[in-house]
């Protein structure tokens, strides 16, 4: 499922506009972006947690030709499902 078909569903199941419901989802996603910006997690109890990672620049190789090469580091994000969510895509 991609966004716009996602905010066709919500808006479906809230019974408010296609364009409120896309409101609402791009502050949202610009809030969550803004929070794991200052390296603070994203927490939603039940479906489970976003938090900013660190990658340390490392040595790594190209796969390809084997040539070392430099990587720099980043931050990235991570994802763990909460329990329910777990236990609902497993079915326990």
């Amino acid at each position: 499922m991609n966004k716009t078909d996602f905010i066709t569903e919500l808006a479906a199941r809230t019974g408010r506009p296609a364009t409120e419901v896309r409101k609402f989802v791009d502050k949202f996603f610009a809030l969550a972006t803004e929070v794991l910006a200052r390296e603070e997690d994203v927490l939603f109890l039940g479906f489970g947690r976003f938090s900013p990672r660190k990658q340390n620049a490392r040595l790594v190789r190209n796969p390809k030709t084997g040539a070392p090469a430099m990587f720099n580091g980043r931050t990235t994000v991570r994802f763990k499902p909460g329990k329910d969510l777990f236990n609902m895509i497993n079915q326990k």
